[in-house]
């Protein structure tokens, strides 16, 4: 009886024991609670390991997958050898579902294999085997079987994900399985589909040993070129991998380049700003869920940058982390991230300055950040002001309320310290700005030049128009979806006092059209006058920035300026107004007016105090010549606005107190 049973196991061996076909699929189908489907041409063998050969193979969908509208098969394969251990397939046995840990398949050789995966919006997946799962309970990513061996002739992989917004499609080969006989050495991957809201095509090939989908840590690293684009974005990457599957112990070199970062970082769900064009050189690694980026040299626009960043999906909320540094960050590349490019005001149908371009701020709560900046110079991009070097940030972006604290710069002696707060979390985001300007002199940081002082004249360089050093203040709340609204809606106060400054004589005559003293300074040389104060103030409130306080005051004048700027309407309205102190034989002296739009600013004289001035002259000129300088004559005099009053409005503005009254004066 043994021998007849050792004989008879014998025999099934060889025949590859045909009469399990049909147990088979019930057990599988029962198992996995779906149809599955084993071809006529079946051999199992059992000594040793679990090996399977079929020429046909069909896995269905689960079945509730046609109440959702879902038809397409699981699997479908020809020309299947499968070798497994039994180890691995009591584990797998025992264990499925999300948790399960992949299964470890010694051999895989396919001819050809079709995979149709998909997931609905309640996180319903084909791949989630066994018992139908409840509704709205997110499934995880599909697990990856891990192979020893693994050839393919064809391979077409349809992957659908409505929870991410995934749709690929893929095709992929082994060398082995495109020309018989020989040891695999290599794979092939491409394939093409929608990556969220962006277009993706990609290419990539392995060479090398297998095993390259095997999560041993001590296998040898195989050869990886990738050839990737999403969007208006293209990747490139030569370098190693373990797993090509799942990207483990993937580490080399890569490059990128698209039209703005924040295009190419969109479709991965990392957050970064709006650029021009950029390009980008460096080394990416991958442990796990986390990815390191080594960006040696960065150029976006004008701009010459560099870093080390980490990126971590094992949180919740991805985590984006590191450090960002440079030689030269140009403000203007920075400007797309705000929503520079104007526009029209629908409102009034006029060109608009301030961006209205809304922000993405969707993608602020894709991922949380702590990046660190620390730039040696940031480039303002105007040919009026000196470069700010170094600076410095801390940028954290936490629930969607993005923090940049710390900031701070040096420039022309001073230093300048700011912090913002975007709250993009109400339906209106909130913003918070803050600014301080310290110690900085300003003949280093203007760079205009005046050609017309008497150095300039003698040979010497020539002099700035104005010297001095600057202070400024300024806190700002605002809300809104982009630059122009958060301007439109702003709250708060700013001011600004330069100390120990001088101004150019040829300047302060010309806001009082003192026709006379200019003409002199034009034929002798610009001087400088010394600024006894220099003082400024606004207050916004809805958007309207208003002058409470406007002092430039010199010996020979003192010049008010006063009036408002309509941030919500773009809209100027400023008066500059100069009251000589000496006698001036020739003077025009009226009112200098600022209005008009942002696009459209104009300037304007009081054309009717300089009218009759002119007419008095010519009225006087017909009865005698020398009668018609006689409303011309400026006899000048001092205001009753001086210095300490202003200085002390100031204090009072910002310590909260009030003014006290001068002796004598109102």
């Amino acid at each position: 009886m043994l021998a007849a049973l050792v004989a008879g196991l014998a025999a099934c061996e060889v025949l590859g024991w045909p009469f399990l076909r049909p147990p088979l699929e019930r057990q599988l189908a029962q198992r996995l609670q779906r149809e599955v489907a084993i071809g006529s041409d079946f051999r199992l063998r059992l000594l040793g390991r679990l090996r399977v050969h079929t020429d046909q193979l069909r896995i269905g969908s689960p079945a509730w997958a046609a109440e959702a509208g879902q038809a397409p098969d699981f699997v479908q394969a020809q020309g299947v050898h499968l070798a497994l251990s039994y180890a691995a397939l009591l584990s797998a046995w025992r264990q499925h579902g999300d948790e399960a840990p992949p299964l470890r398949i010694q051999a895989l050789e396919v001819d050809t294999i079709k995979a149709t995966l998909w997931r609905l919006a309640d996180g319903r997946a084909n791949w989630q085997l066994g018992p139908p799962p409840p509704a709205n309970r997110p499934s995880t990513r599909p697990q990856v079987p891990a192979f020893g061996r693994l050839v393919v002739g064809q391979g077409r992989l349809r992957y659908d994900d409505a929870m991410q917004r995934i749709q690929l499609r893929a095709e992929a080969r082994t060398d082995e399985g495109r020309q018989a006989g020989g040891q695999a050495h290599g794979l092939l991957v491409t394939g093409e589909g929608r990556w969220r809201d962006a277009r993706v095509e990609f290419r990539l090939a392995a060479s090398g040993a297998l095993p390259l989908v095997a999560p041993d840590h001590g296998a040898r690293p195989v050869p990886v070129t990738l050839r990737a684009s999403a969007g208006r974005a293209t990747y490139t990457f030569e370098g190693h991998t373990v797993d090509v599957l799942r990207l483990q112990g993937f580490d080399g070199a890569f490059t990128a380049r698209g039209d703005s970062l924040a295009a190419a970082g969109a479709p991965w769900g990392i957050t970064l700003p709006s650029t021009p064009p950029f390009q980008l050189h460096g080394r990416l690694a991958k442990d796990g869920a986390v990815w390191q980026a080594t960006v040696r040299q960065a150029t976006v626009g004008r701009s010459r940058l560099a870093g080390r960043f980490t990126f971590d999906r094992r949180p919740e909320v991805p985590l984006l982390s590191g450090t960002l540094n440079g030689d030269r960050l140009v403000l203007a590349d920075l400007g797309p991230a705000f929503g520079a490019g104007g526009g029209t005001d629908r409102r009034t149908a006029r060109a608009s300055v301030l961006p209205r371009r809304e922000f993405n701020l969707p993608a602020l709560r894709a991922m949380d950040a702590d990046v660190r900046v620390d730039l040696r110079e940031l480039d303002l991009g105007t040919a009026y002001l000196r470069d700010l070097r170094p600076v410095g940030a801390h940028v954290r972006l936490q629930d969607g309320v993005l923090r940049v604290e710390d900031l701070s710069a040096t420039t022309s002696g001073g230093t300048l310290q700011a912090g913002l707060v975007l709250d993009s979390r109400p339906d209106v985001p909130r913003w918070d700005v803050n600014l301080a300007l310290s110690g900085v002199r300003l003949e280093q940081w203007l760079q205009a030049r005046n050609p017309r002082a008497e150095q300039a004249r003698s040979g010497q360089p020539a002099p700035p128009y104005v010297t001095g050093v600057l202070g400024a203040r300024a806190a700002f709340q605002g809300q809104g979806r982009s630059t122009a609204a958060m301007l439109g809606s702003l709250q708060g106060t700013a001011s600004l006092w330069v100390r120990e400054g001088q101004l150019s004589h040829l300047v302060v005559e010309a806001s009082g059209i003192d026709l006379a003293e200019t003409l002199g300074l034009m034929l002798s040389g610009d001087r400088q006058l010394p600024m006894q104060c220099a003082v400024m103030r606004f207050v916004a409130r809805e958007g309207l920035l208003r002058s409470e306080l406007g002092l430039v005051d010199t010996p020979d004048t003192t010049v008010l300026i006063n009036g408002n700027v309509s941030l919500a309407q773009e809209q100027l309205d400023l008066q500059v107004m100069a009251h000589p102190k000496d006698f001036s034989p020739l003077s025009l002296r009226s009112p200098i007016r600022l209005h008009g739009s942002f696009s459209q600013p104009q300037v304007q004289l009081d054309a009717g105090r300089i009218g009759l001035k002119v007419l008095a002259a010519a009225a006087l000129a017909a009865i005698t010549p020398l009668a018609a300088v006689i409303p011309l004559i400026d006899p000048g005099g001092a205001t009753t606005q001086g210095c300490e009053q202003a200085l002390q409005r100031l204090r009072s503005a910002r310590t909260g107190q009030p003014a006290p009254a001068a002796p004598g004066k109102p």
